[in-house]
């Protein structure tokens, strides 16, 4: 069950509609990066939805937690936050840049409301590796592009990369069964397959003064396997409907070489040449 009037888009993220699912995976990992950063801090979560990734900052012992929506009539409201400047040591914003009209003002904005010493978290999609429009978003960054964006603001960026991997993981029971995302499954992980900086799916940056290099432990959520089984039995479908195009496809071809070949040899016969001054002139009664 979804909250009243909370409808699943495909861009909101609702736990209780999307929970187990590679979204869901997506999102949590962002958070539990942020809530490593928020112990002590007062923290601003610029697109909270319904407010699970604040209540991780808040479960992680920071001062305070404001939260603000990041639904479309109030999206526009980041380019002009009603804070004073300063107001919080970390400032999240994840997933939000992409929606917003004036980009540039409203990390002016996200810069302004940044402590002296205190970070902004930030994560955009990669418009180079995006699959389909979105139609909620204004604009989707390059790599290089959001990259220039950050550095003209801020002193320092560190750039993290979020990406997604297919894992297989052998676990204990209690990491078999670990479904909450709570806490850290006890795993040795490595890695077969490589991506290139600017081939990421996400790139988060870390931005502040002269102190981003210490980045907190880099978090990794797994989602369910349903979802790969889900997509290879939609590929095997999507395979045979086409092998069944094709076959009719051929047939229809197959079918016209025929017919074109049959009135080619009815126009080589000695009664179609004969009958050549009847149709004439059937054709001239009718165009009377």
């Amino acid at each position: 069950m979804t909250e009243p009037g909370l409808e699943p888009t495909g861009e909101r993220l609702l736990p209780e509609h999307h929970g187990g699912q590679l979204v869901h995976a997506e999102h949590l990992a962002r958070y539990r990066l942020a809530a490593q950063l928020a112990p002590g801090r007062r923290v601003l979560d610029c697109a909270c939805g319904e407010g699970y990734g604040s209540g991780l900052m808040a479960a992680a012992d920071a001062e305070s937690v404001t939260a603000a929506d990041i639904d479309q009539a109030t999206v526009d409201h980041v380019r002009e936050l009603p804070f004073d400047d300063g107001a919080f040591g970390l400032v999240v914003s994840f997933e939000t840049i992409e929606h917003v009209h004036e980009p540039e003002r409203a990390l002016d904005e996200l810069a302004r409301v940044r402590a002296p010493g205190g970070h902004l978290l930030i994560s955009t999609p990669n418009a180079a590796e995006s699959l389909v429009q979105n139609e909620f978003h204004v604009h989707e960054f390059g790599h290089d592009e959001f990259v220039a964006l950050l550095r003209e603001r801020f002193p320092a960026v560190r750039l993290l990369y979020q990406h997604n991997w297919l894992t297989s993981a052998v676990l204990d029971e209690a990491g078999m069964a670990a479904a909450d995302g709570a806490g850290p499954v006890p795993l040795e992980l490595t890695k077969v397959h490589g991506v290139e900086p600017g081939g990421e799916l996400y790139l988060i940056a870390l931005c502040g003064d002269e102190d981003v290099e210490a980045a907190p432990a880099l978090p990794g959520v797994m989602a369910g396997t349903d979802e790969a089984h889900l997509l290879a039995h939609r590929l095997d479908d999507a395979l045979r409907t086409q092998k069944h195009l094709n076959d009719e496809a051929l047939a229809a071809h197959k079918r016209f070489e025929e017919i074109r070949e049959t009135a080619t040899w009815m126009r080589s016969t000695w009664s179609w040449r004969l009958t050549k001054p009847f149709r004439l002139h059937t054709k001239l009664r009718r165009r009377r």
